[in-house]
């Protein structure tokens, strides 16, 4: 009889000191949450970045570092990421350069089945930039220059396997033209040599190009997509210059390592859609072209999948291969 009661006294207590570590494991988050940025500070996908981290802070009253971890045209700071512990704490602010990394390089992890999507946040088209003292006013003086002296315009991009990298060459492709490419680490380093005159041209976000076109530093030669945009007026798309079909999109998600418990996953979307619906969010975005996307984990995946073929074909088109 006494040893039937210690096993029960014995089993109660177990179950009374499980319950607080229970607890402890579902309460989210309880520790600093880490951004993980995969290219340079000051870039267009680090700004993004930045702006989240600020408002989720306030919303879930938790700190949000934000990790610049750049290389391998992002794929150091993806494998860092996807290779963490899957408990929400580590996370990657992607870009659109993420599948095409996925599409034409060998990766050190699987893009897809070591992804878990959280939340696309948002969608804009791409720029093409020159230094405001420029010989080149528009895409047609870029096509005559390029055919003249093929090869010897060079542009700048955030490493081998960005969207300003691939993009570029699909841009070459529709022109009929050769350029020479010069990867940095981040845009920003790329804008900085682009302002120096060391490059002649960088591919970038209306996000990030739009202040410094205003600020006249820079001159917008044209913008992807069948309208210019009301935000960036002066600047005509390739499409009204006779350069067709060139519709590349530069966007930013949010996502973490397979195996984030699906109640967090719910969780930081919930937030993240929240933090795009606020006002300063989506002031900020409109102010500079950009769409607050949103939306649920599994329609940021088909985005992911159905790009990935795509630069696929890209890459295909223009023979770029990527080692």
């Amino acid at each position: 009889m006494r040893r039937r009661v210690f096993i029960r006294y014995g089993l109660a207590l177990a179950a009374a000191s499980a319950a607080p570590a229970v607890l402890a494991q579902q309460k989210y988050p309880s520790k600093p949450i880490r951004f993980v940025v995969p290219f340079a500070a000051g870039g267009g996908g680090d700004v993004v970045a930045r702006m989240l981290a600020q408002r989720l802070q306030e919303r879930i009253n938790n700190p949000i570092v934000v990790e610049n971890k750049t290389g391998a045209g992002g794929n150091i700071g993806s494998d860092f990421v996807l290779k963490s512990p899957p408990d929400g704490y580590t996370l990657l602010n992607m870009s659109s350069t993420y599948p095409i990394q996925a599409a034409v390089s060998k990766l050190p992890f699987d893009p897809i089945g070591d992804m878990q999507p959280i939340i696309m946040v948002s969608r804009d088209p791409v720029v093409l930039l020159v230094n405001a003292n420029s010989p080149l006013k528009d895409a047609k003086d870029l096509h005559a220059a390029a055919v003249k002296n093929p090869g010897r315009l060079t542009y700048g991009s955030a490493g081998v396997g960005s969207i300003a990298h691939l993009g570029m060459e699909e841009l070459a492709h529709v022109m009929g033209i050769r350029l020479t490419h010069v990867p940095y680490k981040g845009s920003s380093q790329a804008f900085t040599d682009v302002l120096g005159g060391q490059v002649d041209m960088m591919l970038t976000s209306a996000t990030f190009s739009g202040p410094h076109i205003k600020g006249g530093k820079v001159r917008g030669l044209g913008i992807a997509g069948t309208q210019r945009m009301p935000t960036l007026a002066e600047v005509p798309t390739f499409e009204e210059q006779g350069f067709r079909d060139y519709n590349v999109v530069d966007w930013k998600a949010v996502a973490g390592p397979r195996g984030i418990p699906q109640d967090v996953v719910a969780f930081l979307n919930r937030e993240l859609n929240e933090v795009l619906r606020h006002k300063a969010v989506t002031e900020k975005f409109e102010a500079e072209g950009t769409t607050a996307v949103g939306g649920t984990p599994e329609q940021m995946m088909e985005v992911v999948r159905s790009d990935v073929e795509r630069w696929k074909r890209v890459a295909a088109d223009a023979k770029v291969k990527i080692e």
